[in-house]
């Protein structure tokens, strides 16, 4: 059995330190130039994406059910949301496995509250870190807004990995949303709104590579983004463009923590290391 696990993390280590490269070959790429390809993107769209852990057998994704979609001629939103708080006191724990406090999980419901009540709270696809804190941040939302559930869901990995590093949860991102639709039967005219839950650095990073202004996420908060460009009928296409509009950053409208957990691997407790723990 510990064999068994430890071959299966081997694996997942390397194929994540595979992708890592490549990623890190594409940012490389495009140093001076925040201009892509709509080729490119095209090309990113046929790639296989990361998996889930566990579910329905999938693949190894996990579908919750198929929500009804929205019209074509809705436009293409992101909610990119930042787990809540997940202070503990629990040396011996992995970061990756750190639950939500219970402050955390009341800032979750209330949170989802507040996209309730801004209409943004419905995604027809939601793309989850697979950490114990952005599940948790995820089922409690689900317990406060039912319809929620509805979406198709998938638990990742590459959201925990990626976030850690420098400027590059942006692409996996684009890649990963643009690739799913597109490998599963080209489904734009119905996925128009995509959940995005995980993690700082990578989350501000990407919502504010996106908004093309400064975007800080505290924990439990949500950058509300909707493409504002033009002629675009895929996701690949709107990321080609990068014009998105950042309409707002929902919040929990709570007190916050007296401070951030804070762990081992510095700053806020939030940053998973370069490689899954």
């Amino acid at each position: 059995l510990v064999s068994t696990r430890c071959t299966s993390e081997m694996a997942q280590a390397s194929t994540i330190g595979f992708r890592f490269e490549r990623a890190l070959s594409r940012a490389r790429a495009r140093v001076g130039s925040r201009d892509t390809s709509s080729a490119r993107l095209r090309a990113l769209a046929h790639r296989p994406v990361p998996r889930s852990l566990g579910g329905e057998k999938r693949g190894n994704a996990v579908r919750i059910s198929a929500s009804a979609g929205a019209l074509e001629s809705s436009p293409f939103r992101m909610i990119v949301l930042r787990h809540s708080d997940s202070c503990t006191q629990d040396a011996d724990l992995r970061d990756h496995d750190r639950p939500l406090t219970s402050w955390g999980r009341t800032a979750a419901a209330k949170l989802c509250s507040e996209l309730v009540d801004k209409g943004w709270a419905e995604p027809d696809l939601v793309l989850c870190s697979a950490s114990t804190r952005s599940r948790e941040t995820l089922g409690e939302m689900v317990r406060t807004h039912a319809p929620l559930g509805k979406a198709e869901t998938h638990f990742m990995g590459s959201l925990y990995a990626f976030a850690a590093m420098d400027g590059l949860t942006a692409d996996h991102l684009r890649e990963t949303v643009a690739g799913l639709v597109e490998r599963e039967g080209g489904r734009d005219d119905r996925v128009r709104t995509v959940m995005v839950i995980g993690h700082n650095k990578g989350w501000e990073e990407a919502a504010t590579d996106f908004a093309g202004q400064t975007v800080k996420l505290r924990v439990a908060n949500a950058a509300l983004l909707e493409f504002a460009g033009e002629g675009a009928g895929t996701w690949a296409e709107a990321f080609d463009q990068n014009a998105w509009r950042l309409t707002g950053v929902a919040k929990h409208g709570l007190r916050e923590p007296e401070k951030e957990c804070e762990t081992e691997f510095g700053g806020d407790g939030d940053g998973p290391m370069p490689m899954p723990a």
